[in-house]
Order: C-alpha cells, then structure tokens, then sequence
C-alpha cells in the first residue's frame, strides 16, 4: 500500500509530466534521482554530466528536478521498486542488488573477467542492447555503465589467493562470492559503507571492491595489503519509469536515447578508469597499501579456477551461454582495438 507521502509525489509526477507548451514547443520536466551523496563519483562524474548534455541537447526542452543523497529513497536494495511505482522518473539501480530480476548482467561478477570499467561497461550495455539481458520489460532501458572490477583489500598479510583460506571476505555479489568460497574462506555480502567498520572490528578480513569504492569509505585506512588481480564489476543500471517515457514527445525521446546507451557506457566507464588511476598512483606513491603483484601464470591459474563456476553460471542461466559468448567476444574486440591503437 502507499503511504500518503508517496501517493502525493505519484500526484505530483503526473502533474510534472503533462507538457507544456512555451512559444510553440513542448517542454517536460522530469524527476532525476540518485540514492547516493552529490558529491559521490558517479553522480558528480557521471549522472550530472548526462544532465546537463540532455539540458543542451534538448534547447532546455528537457528539464530537471534532481535529487540527490536518497531524498526520494535512500536504500541502494529499493530504487528497481521505487522506479517502478514512479517515484522518480529516471533513477540508476545496481543490479548487483536487486537479486534474481537482472540474471544476464549477473555474469560481470564474475573475478578475472574484464581488466576496467570501459570493458565492463560496453560489455554490459552489448548485452543490454541485444535483448540478451533480462529484467527490463516493464521500464525503458536508457543505459548502463560499470565501476572498475574489484580487488582484494585486507587487513592481513596476504602473499596469493592461497592464503585466504579461513577468512571472511566481504563480496558484492553471487559469482564473486561463490568464488571466494572455493577458496576456502567465507563470503560476507555487506554493503560497502559497512566495510570500514567491519574491518575495523575484525569481523571480516578483508573487502572485494574498487578503488573508488576504497576511497569513498575510506576502506583503505583499515587495509594494509591489496591483491592487483581484477574480480568483477559492480553495474549501474540507468532507467525511465515507462509511463513518464510513455508521456515525452517522440522527438525528446530521441534527445534521451541519443545521450545514453553506449555513449553513457562510455562515459561511465571512462570516468570510473581515469578516477582509478589517480587514486592508485596516490596510495603507491604513499606507500598506505602493501601490493601483492600477479603475474602472467598466477593469473591463467586463477582464470582456471573459475571455469567451473561459469559453466555452472551458464547452465542455470536463461541464454547464459549467449550472454557469456557475447561478452567474451565485446572484451577481446576492444582489446584488438587497443593493441592496433
């Protein structure tokens, strides 16, 4: 049932999007939300950005009510249901988070996989785009992009992978978790505010997540070592509640789909790569982390080690094999391109 302040916001979005008409054309004005800080990478480097190319693109046709730091819900677990039942218009979930609705993308989870977001973040709108992923039906897709594949951050003196066994290691998602699990140790799915304090308190030994992730929790002032080989992604889903795309003329419809799809990927994924170098570089220079190297035979090791979980990935998994083929083929086309660069 609706509360009464959510039944006013669904009155007041159907007030919102009626167009207008100022000296001849139709203006809409939308709801923009976004659970995390302002100041948070992918708001400030990412959905901002995309904001202000449709303002532009558009002529100011398309505007924005934008919320930020969860004023329109601040649970990352809710923001698919919030979409849904239009409470913002356009909002971004993290598929990670909304178990079982995106089977397809869950595939990027997977360690050892892709080596940076612009990988991950095309790989996942390939799979998007084609209609291989699955969950989408009932809002309109606008784009998708990635944060960098994780690392292994602990509290320990790690020299391999051989050397978790026994501990508990936070994870972000079912494939990296299970991987984790073959290892020996024992997976924690936390989110990544609650790292810090969990490391801090020793009830888990270390935390699978990015450099950004890192720096915005301040992860690494209770880290000592980081493991350099990649895990998976975290995915950024970014959507329209179908009835307020239903509601846009077809002609700003097209001014939407024109700034998203790959190039939002794109955007995304550049700007999570470039922010990673800058934080690396940092705590190398700073000598804040011990880092533990990987080399060419550690990693086809650890790549082996992750068939079987994939096979059964692709085997419980509607076009699994289909999503698996797709993004293998995506990450080694990009990495022909970057060799002929």
């Amino acid at each position: 049932m609706l509360t009464r302040r959510k039944t006013l916001i669904s009155i007041g979005l159907s007030v919102a999007l009626v167009p207008r008409h100022v000296f001849g054309q139709t203006k809409v004005r939308l709801r923009l939300s976004a659970y995390l800080s302002p100041q948070s990478h992918s708001v400030l480097s990412i959905v901002k950005p995309w904001k202000e190319i449709v303002e532009k693109e558009s002529d100011g046709r398309i505007e924005f009510d934008f919320y930020t730091g969860g004023s329109l819900g601040r649970s990352p677990y809710t923001q698919f249901d919030l979409l849904r039942a239009g409470i913002p218009d356009i909002a971004f979930a993290q598929p990670n988070y909304t178990t079982g609705q995106f089977p397809q993308l869950q595939l990027l989870e997977a360690p050892f996989l892709a080596r940076n977001a612009v990988e991950c973040s095309l790989s996942a709108w390939r799979l998007c785009e084609s209609g291989i992923a699955q969950g989408f039906e009932d809002v309109k897709m606008l784009g998708i992009w990635s944060a960098e594949p994780g690392l292994l951050f602990t509290r320990v003196p790690i020299a391999s992978f051989d050397d978790v066994k026994n501990l508990k290691i936070r994870s972000a998602g079912r494939l990296e978790g299970e991987f984790i699990e073959s290892l020996g140790a024992t997976a924690e799915a936390m989110h990544p505010a609650d790292v810090y304090e969990g490391m801090r308190r020793h009830t888990i030994h270390g935390s699978v997540q990015g450099w950004v992730s890192l720096q915005t929790f301040q992860v690494w002032r209770v880290s000592t070592h980081v493991h350099t080989a990649s895990f998976g992604a975290v995915l950024f889903a970014f959507m329209m509640n179908q009835k307020a795309w239903d509601a846009v003329p077809e002609d700003l419809q097209g001014v939407l789909t024109q700034a998203s799809g790959q190039r939002l990927a794109l955007l995304g994924g550049m700007a999570y790569d470039t922010r990673v170098v800058e934080i690396e570089e940092k705590h190398r220079a700073d000598k804040t982390l011990t880092f533990i190297e990987s080399t060419e035979a550690d990693m086809e090791r650890l790549r082996a080690s992750t068939k079987p979980l994939i096979d059964a990935w692709i085997a419980r998994t509607p076009r699994g094999a289909e999503a698996h083929q797709m993004v293998v083929d995506t990450i080694a086309q990009l990495r022909r391109r970057e060799r002929m660069s």
